[in-house]
């Protein structure tokens, strides 16, 4: 059976911890959305996420019993890497390969730049350990584990006072005995607080990417899994019943005990909410092709999204370390609201990616910050008033214009274009990370529509029109917490896969036995008693290549076949009929759909609406007395001209001059040149 929710006094809560504030959603019974923002708590992101929670519950009025659903999405993973304060890793590998992590692959982060380095491996060469043992590719066994040699490394392993032992033996993932026999060795000699198997994170070919992931699984581990018992047992405590699910890279979810043993797979959990939410939006809308564009308060977060599903990959980076598991195929930006304004060495002003982040902030945020950031900018500009947060948080539009004075002098530029300044080079950065995902990709923007949230998406969404020329903006209604309100109809998701070959039709049989292997652990992992939906795949590709593309799988090779060449030149520009085909890698996508979502109703409003106030807004290079509307107060029908600007409680929306906005049943707002309206 697939999870409902129909009780009327049935809440669901998703809550997202992002770099500055932390989002809370609440879907009341009705299907309406409660919007709640906290400021983010870095050195104790379960601090925000507790307080939001009872913030929520507090403004609303519920009890924590009438929740029934309590999904979050971290960023825990994510910083860990990124500020590489993670655990203390060993690794234990087969002999004449301990260098693998250091020595890589053949890819060059910059083939040009002399200066360009590695990324410094997780595990230092001193906690690297080799043992006596060889597999064939084929899984043959050429010689035995040395359990002796075992013996005599448990003593050193200890000594070195680890946290996580990782083994990853060569060509395990054809026949993982030797790998699984060490892991159960070196567990009974408590030699490290957790030792696992390379193959039990990703048991798939190419040797360097599947030691990597293990690796940064391992590091991130212990982090992750001392946070989701915390905050388990605070949200226990707190009185919400269900069980806590967590936000996954791929845009599923996972249950805590799962994310505690494979932790590398929340690494990109805070990016995926978004994507997901926008994949949903794009097919209630009816919208072919859509650009996911997330802007918070330190990185805009990219996605291209195709007849409803966004991209995804099998095997991606963070930080310049691979990481093999299958993820939203998100291109993340160095560009947020924090964003800080600099000069270079020639005196060209430059925008990110360092970032004032939630402490101290903008200037205009008044706790201490000195830095003037894109926030700053849009303040000065008129594009915000002087609070957020439905008058939570209040700006002081004065300091940032002081600050912005004083970089406009050094520019030798009048106040006013030293911000718009600020606004152009964001957005130009912006535009290339629009184009990474689409253009790059074969796809026309002329043909896309840019789907606009995060709290800062709905201030640059019309800017990206005029751009980049791509067809509208559509700003959902919820776009400060879209990511978590995305959460909250996230599907249960596992991934499985195998290494095979088959190169001809005589290899169905072969593959055929690979699905039902994995659907069998599928089925043994996700449980009896769900609607366990299966999704079959393969990996691709002509043979001498080095990459693959993840395909459908079909029972029949030719087939097969077609599918790789569509692919192929869908993402290439070409494809090759003379070569020959292998598929590589047997997938299966198990996924659990969550019934509980209700939709929701949204008022129908008569007349045009008036505006609230109005308040200066610079653009196009001059002053203008724009309107402000209150986004709840629009209809469903009236079109509005620009410039203006629309507030709700976690964005606001900027339309310029020149374009067209209108409301639609749903409540998500089409921005668009007047044109194309």
């Amino acid at each position: 059976m697939t999870v409902t929710a129909t009780d009327e006094q049935s809440y669901q809560v998703a809550i997202d911890t992002g770099g500055t504030f932390t989002d809370v959603a609440v879907r009341r019974p009705d299907g309406s959305v409660f919007v709640w923002k906290v400021s983010s708590t870095p050195q104790a992101p379960d601090d925000a996420v507790i307080e939001g929670l009872q913030g929520a519950m507090r403004e609303i009025g519920i009890t924590a019993e009438q929740i029934t659903r309590f999904v979050h999405g971290t960023t825990v993973a994510t910083n860990t890497v990124i500020t590489r304060t993670g655990a203390r890793v060993g690794l234990v590998t087969t002999g004449g390969f301990r260098d693998l992590l250091a020595i890589g692959h053949q890819t060059r982060p910059a083939l040009y730049d002399q200066t360009s380095r590695r990324a410094t491996p997780l595990i230092p060469d001193d906690l690297i350990w080799e043992i006596d043992e060889r597999l064939d590719f084929e899984g043959n066994e050429l010689r035995p584990l040395d359990t002796n040699q075992l013996e005599a490394l448990v003593k050193d392993i200890k000594a070195a006072d680890l946290d996580v032992l990782v083994v990853s033996l060569l060509n395990a993932y054809a026949d993982p005995r030797h790998e699984l026999e060490a892991v159960a060795f070196l567990t009974r000699g408590k030699v490290a607080g957790s030792v696992f198997g390379a193959t039990q994170i990703s048991p798939e070919i190419r040797e360097f990417e599947r030691t990597s992931t293990a690796a940064l699984n391992g590091y991130v581990q212990p982090k992750i899994a001392g946070y989701i018992e915390r905050l388990e047992s605070r949200v226990k405590a707190a009185g919400v019943p269900p069980r806590m699910w967590i936000m996954q890279s791929n845009g599923g979810l996972l249950s805590p005990e799962t994310a505690r043993k494979e932790s590398a797979r929340t690494v990109l959990s805070g990016l995926a909410g978004g994507v997901v939410g926008a994949a949903g939006w794009a097919r209630l809308l009816g919208l072919p092709n859509v650009v996911s564009f997330d802007i918070g308060g330190t990185s805009t977060d990219i996605a291209l999204i195709r007849n409803g599903r966004p991209d995804e990959i099998v095997a991606g980076e963070i930080e310049s370390l691979p990481l093999r598991m299958p993820a939203v195929d998100v291109h993340t930006i160095g560009a947020g609201g924090g964003s800080i304004a600099w000069q270079d060495s020639g005196g060209g002003l430059r925008v990110g990616p360092q970032s004032a982040g939630a402490d101290p902030g903008p200037v205009c945020y008044q706790r201490g910050g000195t830095n003037l950031t894109v926030t700053d900018a849009h303040v000065v500009l008129g594009r915000l008033g002087t609070t957020l947060l439905g008058g939570r948080l209040q700006l002081d539009a004065e300091a940032a214009r002081q600050r912005m004075a004083a970089l406009a002098a050094e520019l030798e530029l009048s106040t006013e274009d030293a911000a718009a300044g600020i606004i152009k080079v964001i957005n130009a950065n912006m535009a290339r990370g629009v184009r990474r995902v689409s253009v790059e990709r074969g796809v026309d923007l002329r043909n896309c529509d840019l789907m606009a949230f995060g709290g800062a998406g709905p201030l640059h969404g019309a800017d990206l029109i005029q751009e980049i020329g791509i067809k509208s903006a559509v700003i959902p209604p919820m776009p400060g917490i879209a990511s978590a309100v995305g959460m909250l109809d996230a599907p249960v998701r596992h991934d499985f896969s195998a290494t095979v070959h088959a190169s001809s039709e005589l290899d169905i049989p072969l593959l055929e036995e690979a699905f039902r292997t994995l659907e069998s652990k599928a089925g043994a992992n996700v449980g009896e008693d769900v609607d366990l939906i299966c999704t079959r795949l393969v990996d691709a590709r002509y043979v001498g290549q080095s990459y693959e593309l993840t395909i459908p799988y079909a029972e029949n090779f030719e087939v097969i076949r077609e599918l790789l060449d569509q692919a192929h030149a869908e993402r290439y520009g070409f494809d090759d009929p003379g070569a020959l085909m292998e598929v590589v890698a047997a997938r299966v996508v198990a996924t659990v759909e969550y019934a509980g979502a209700v939709a929701p109703t949204r008022r129908g409003f008569a007349g045009t609406p008036s505006p609230r106030t109005t308040r200066p807004l610079y653009a196009d290079g001059m002053w203008h007395e724009a309107p402000v509307y209150d986004r709840d107060a629009l209809s469903d029908t009236v079109v509005l001209d620009g410039p203006l600007i629309i507030e709700q409680f976690d964005s606001t929306i900027v339309v310029n001059p020149g374009q067209t906005s209108r409301t639609d049943e749903h409540g998500f707002l089409h921005i668009s040149a007047k044109d194309h309206s």
